[in-house]
């Protein structure tokens, strides 16, 4: 029995030893710190590199007693460990020995420029090879891709992980990745695994995809903002000079603007199966900046990448991102093409701040590369073939399948989200989530109810108006979905609301119909474009709670209607609406949306709209997830155009106007590197025929104190009307470049921005000439009108920072229907971004 005892305590005393954690610094004889300096257990893979001040930090869970400090022109140094957590100071000599060939360079602490820099002499071949490299050297290529994206909950302590998985935490708490840092755990909640053949033309410039196997288990729904971080690693290619994540700019490290955002290093070459290799450093020039930190590897001879790993830093202008780091190794066929080999992609994302110690959402997405194929080319019709999914079980596998593709990690990962995908807590946090991010509640099972952040609203008819929406939801690929609003108004007294359905009738090609009934009041006025919504979106118009002056100027709106939708090829969709709408003035005593009837020879209060709208749709490059009525978007830049040709009928169903509009919106954010997004918005509408004015376009006005997309902030209601006009919104977002150079005012992480917008229009004779209403006819046609201004965003604290201000002055112009409008004003807009 006491021998029994003994072994017990020699392994109890053996596990509690079995962390080994190491902090400290790295430094030269003259006491300057040394960056990138190798600092490993010995006799183990686990190590890592300082960074720019020297500092370093390494654990493992097992346990050593040495640690090894490597740097090329340094003599290496072995340090013995005298307790399971230690804090250490090193010096390093210079070795004498050095090979001459290989270069040594620290970080300067005056910036070279870059012709004296030797790195910029590898950078510069790297640049020059940029598109004779990889597979863009061959006719045609195939390969095989697995990707795995895992989706959990980061800094978890032991007692949750207890709770979460009961009786089998013992059996389980060895599959858990743990953070030694703060003893905490990472908790996966959701792994989804994909298997594809991939086939390429360079000669024709095609790429077909074809999903071979789709496993997905866990918990899924986690709301948009979450949905949208999970896209953020498609498509990154670090060859390009700008790499999009979460709708931001990054410049790439081998960018050919590069050095005027990054410091490069070149710290040693090596010689690796006959080849030789370059390593270089790069770490930002100004912090805050959207650029990376890391290293890269380079071959000789074809200047080829075999690796990079780069991460971004802690105090980068980025909102709800604690960390984001990549990895990517390339494969070298003939020294000279270049094959993706793996990519391994990382990020921790927070809700308050950046603290390490904060409790956050963490994503995992690993992907392998293999069996390449080249210069077997398929026909042409072969790479047109587009498989699209339409049922959730379309590419399920068999168990044995994805052990074969899985590694011992992935592995343990998926029998820890099969049990925890069960647990009621885990479900309540998920819940949670999902609410902050969209919304919405569900208090019975398929029924939500929101949006809880548009509840409130007011106008000078309804007074105080409260609304609250609902919609059908069992997952996010539902092909039939009801959703509908109610409200009241406080002064008015009445109920409103709106009930729409849509369903998905074909998934190839794409084809939804759907149908809607309003009884509700509206802001007219405005040029509308068909988009996924038949019912008005209360957080896309001009309602809130806090407004300037008087608004009359709303109409009651019965309003019946029909859509058709076909996508005919990927973002690109036509389709068809027909509507009768009964329009009538809800203040006719203070507001008149009257016009005269030249045949009757009557005067019309009432408009009866039956009309056909005619629209395209074509977003290019839009990023779309699932196969239901309603996809998921990503956060990718795109173009969007919108045309609409719209059509009314007299005569029919007791129509009473006859008019034709043509209206087009172009919209395309552009990313100029460093310089952040510059986003225009141009909008063209033109009216054929005889108009009222209840379908007339005015001037989109905006008399709340909370910024519109599109409209005019310092105009009210009315002051324009037109039935021709050329519109321009035009906003350039810096991201934080001018902010981030002002002392002081860095450290807040605020963002600038510059506006413009501007509209030049007219109204015909013909349409004043019908006009009865209360608004006397004025446009813009002796000159634009226009409204210019800065702003400020991502204002708040740690990473909530929803708030914008923009400070907004306007050009003159002669008001005929009321007070003059302010000269200038202070608009808030609300938007989580990150």
């Amino acid at each position: 029995m006491k021998g029994i005892l003994t072994i017990v305590f020699v392994l109890l005393c053996s596990t509690l030893w079995s962390q080994t954690k190491v902090s400290g610094v790295v430094l030269d004889e003259n006491k300057e710190p040394l960056p990138y300096v190798n600092v490993f257990f010995k006799g183990s893979t686990t190590g890592t590199t300082t960074n720019e001040e020297g500092e370093f930090y390494i654990q493992s869970s097992k346990n050593f007693s040495i640690i090894s400090i490597v740097f090329l022109g340094f003599e290496s140094q072995e340090i013995l460990l005298k307790s399971k957590i230690n804090k250490i100071k090193v010096v390093l000599k210079e070795d004498s020995t050095t090979l001459d060939e290989v270069i040594i360079v620290k970080q300067p602490k005056k910036r070279l420029k870059k012709q004296k820099n030797p790195a910029f002499r590898i950078l510069k071949e790297i640049w020059r090879r940029k598109k004779k490299n990889g597979l863009s050297l061959v006719k045609a290529y195939q390969y095989n891709q697995y990707s795995s994206r895992e989706l959990g909950f980061g800094n978890m302590d032991s007692l949750f992980m207890r709770k979460v998985l009961r009786n089998k935490f013992n059996k389980m708490k060895n599959y858990v990745q743990k953070n030694y840092e703060n003893n905490t755990y990472y908790i996966p909640v959701e792994l989804i695994e994909k298997s594809e053949k991939v086939y390429g033309n360079n000669s024709l410039g095609k790429i077909r995809r074809d999903i071979e196997g789709e496993r997905k288990i866990g918990i899924h729904q986690l709301g948009k903002y979450v949905d949208r971080a999970t896209t953020i690693f498609k498509e990154i290619d670090v060859y390009n000079d700008d790499i999009y994540i979460l709708d931001k700019t990054f410049v790439s490290p081998i960018s050919t603007s590069g050095f005027g955002s990054y410091d490069y290093v070149l710290s040693d070459s090596s010689i690796v199966s006959n080849r030789k290799k370059y390593t270089i450093h790069f770490f930002p020039r100004q912090k805050g900046d959207l650029v990376f930190k890391g290293h890269l590897k380079v071959a000789d001879k074809s200047f080829a990448l075999t690796s990079i790993e780069m991460e971004i830093l802690k105090n980068v202008n980025l909102n709800f991102v604690r960390d984001l780091s990549i990895r990517k190794t390339f494969l070298l066929k003939n020294d000279s093409i270049y094959l993706p080999k793996t990519n391994t992609y990382k990020g921790e994302f927070t809700f308050l701040t950046k603290n390490k110690k904060e409790k956050g959402i963490y994503l995992v997405k690993n992907e392998k590369f293999s069996k390449y194929v080249f210069d077997h080319e398929k026909s042409t019709d072969f790479y047109d073939v587009k498989i699209v999914q339409k049922r959730a079980n379309q590419y399920k596998k068999e168990a044995s399948y994805w052990k074969r593709k899985q590694d011992e990690k992935i592995n343990k990962t998926f029998q820890l989200v099969n049990k925890i995908k069960t647990s009621g807590k885990i479900k309540k946090i998920t819940g949670t989530i999902y609410t902050i991010s969209d919304g919405y509640f569900t208090p019975i099972t398929g029924i939500q109810l929101g949006n809880l952040f548009t509840t409130t609203a007011k106008n000078d008819i309804e007074g105080v108006r409260l609304r609250l929406g609902f919609r059908t939801f069992k997952t996010n690929n539902d092909c039939f979905r009801i959703l509908g609003h109610g409200a009241y108004g406080f002064k008015d007294k009445k109920i409103k609301f709106g009930l729409e359905a849509r369903y998905l009738l074909s998934s190839q090609p794409r084809i939804t119909v759907g149908a809607a009934y309003i009884d509700d009041v509206e802001q007219m006025g405005f040029t509308k474009f068909n988009e996924r919504n038949l019912i008005p979106q209360p957080d896309k118009g001009p309602k809130a709670i806090f407004v300037r002056g008087d608004n009359y100027f709303l109409a009651k709106v019965k309003k019946k209607m029909f859509r058709f939708d076909v996508e005919i090829v990927n973002n690109f969709n036509m389709g068809i609406k027909f509507a009768h709408e009964k329009i009538i003035s809800a203040a006719p005593d203070r507001f008149s949306m009257a016009f005269f009837n030249q045949k009757n020879n009557k005067t019309i209060n009432v408009t009866n709209d039956v009309y056909s709208d005619f629209y395209i749709n074509y977003q290019p490059g839009r990023v779309t997830e699932g196969f239901g009525v309603d996809r998921q978007l990503g956060t990718k830049l795109h173009p969007k155009l919108l045309i609409n040709y719209k059509k009314a009928y007299k005569g029919i169903f007791g129509g009473n106007v006859d008019y034709e509009k043509l209206s087009i919106l172009y919209n395309h954010p552009l990313p100029i590197g460093k310089f952040g997004v510059f986003d225009p918005t141009l909008i063209v509408a033109k009216t054929f025929g005889k108009t009222p004015l209840s379908v007339l376009t005015a001037v989109p006005s905006n008399q709340t104190y909370f910024l519109t997309p599109n409209t005019f902030a310092l105009l009210d209601y009315y002051d324009f009307v037109a039935d021709s006009s050329v519109e321009g919104h035009f906003e350039q977002h810096f991201n934080g470049l001018l902010m981030n150079r002002i002392p002081l005012i860095k450290k807040l992480g605020l963002r600038s921005l510059l506006t413009f917008r501007t509209v030049y229009g007219s109204i015909s004779k013909r349409n004043k000439k019908i006009n009865r209403s209360s608004i006397k006819y004025v446009a813009p046609n002796r000159k634009p009108y226009f409204e210019y201004g800065f702003g400020i965003e991502n204002i708040g604290y740690g990473n909530l920072r929803p708030l914008r201000v923009d400070f907004i002055w306007r050009g003159d112009f002669k008001n005929v229907n009321g007070p003059e409008s302010p000269k200038f004003g202070i608009r808030v807009g609300f938007k989580t971004s990150f």
